[in-house]
C-alpha cells in the first residue's frame, strides 16, 4: 500500500489517471479481503494500537517529497512555464500566436563539422535550420550560447516550483489544523469511557479494601 501511494502521489501528473485505478485496485482488495477473512481463514484476534507507527512517518515523507517533484515535472518536463511567459511578457495580444517560433533557434548548417557538413551535397539550397532551444543565432559575436531569455525562463521554473510547493504545504497545514486526526466527538466517548473505567476501578479497590479490614479485624 505505501509503495502504491509513493507511485500515485510522485507521478500523477505523469499519468493523471492512477488514483482513479489505485481507488478501483483498493476497493476490490478490500471486498476481496473481507471475503477472505469471513470465509477461507480463521478470523484474526484484534489488538489495539495508539497508531500506525512509522508508517505514518514514512507516508508524511512520500506525501512532501510528492509535492517537490510534481512541481519539478510540472516546471520542466511540460510547456507551462513557457506558454505563461509567452503570454505575459512576449505576446502582444496574450495569445499564443507565435509560440512555435518564440521557442526556436536558428543553426547555419555550414557550421556543421566537416564531415556533418550536408552543403557538400547536391541541390542543397538551405542555409539555416531552426532547433528547439534558445541560443543565440549565428550572426551574434556570442553564437550558439545561451540568450538571456534562457535564464529568465530558469528563474521561473524555480520561482514557481517555489510558489507551488510553499502553497501546498500551507493548504496541507491548514487542512489538518482544521480537521483533527480525532475528532471531537470521538475525544469526548474517549473520555466519558476513560471516567467510567476509572470509577469502576476506584470502586473496586474500595471494595477490597474493606474486604482486606474486615478480614485482618479480630
Amino acid at each position: 500500500m505505501v509503495l502504491q501511494f509513493g507511485f500515485v502521489t510522485i507521478f500523477v501528473v505523469a499519468f493523471p489517471l492512477a488514483p482513479l485505478f489505485a481507488l478501483l485496485n483498493n476497493i476490490t482488495e478490500i471486498r476481496l479481503d473481507a471475503r477472505k477473512f469471513i470465509t477461507f481463514l480463521r478470523r484474526p484476534v484484534a489488538e489495539r494500537v495508539k497508531n500506525i507507527g512509522i508508517w505514518y512517518r514514512i507516508l508524511n515523507s512520500v506525501g512532501k517529497i510528492s509535492v517537490i517533484t510534481n512541481a519539478l515535472i510540472i516546471a520542466f518536463t511540460s510547456s507551462f512555464i513557457e506558454e505563461t511567459f509567452y503570454k505575459v511578457f512576449i505576446s502582444p495580444d496574450g495569445s499564443l500566436n507565435g509560440f512555435l517560433n518564440f521557442t526556436l533557434s536558428d543553426f547555419n548548417i555550414s557550421d556543421f563539422p566537416g564531415d556533418l557538413n550536408i552543403l557538400s551535397e547536391p541541390d542543397t539550397s538551405v542555409e539555416y535550420c531552426k532547433y528547439q532551444d534558445y541560443r543565440e543565432p549565428p550572426t551574434a559575436s556570442n553564437k550558439y550560447e545561451y540568450k538571456t531569455l534562457y535564464w529568465q525562463l530558469a528563474t521561473a521554473r524555480l520561482v514557481f516550483v517555489s510558489i507551488f510547493v510553499c502553497l501546498v504545504f500551507i493548504m496541507t497545514t491548514l487542512i489538518c489544523w482544521l480537521i483533527p486526526d480525532i475528532p471531537k466527538s470521538v475525544k469526548l466517548q474517549i473520555r466519558h469511557e476513560n471516567h467510567i473505567v476509572n470509577d469502576v476501578i476506584i470502586e473496586e479497590e474500595l471494595k477490597r479494601a474493606k474486604y482486606l479490614g474486615r478480614r485482618e479485624t479480630p
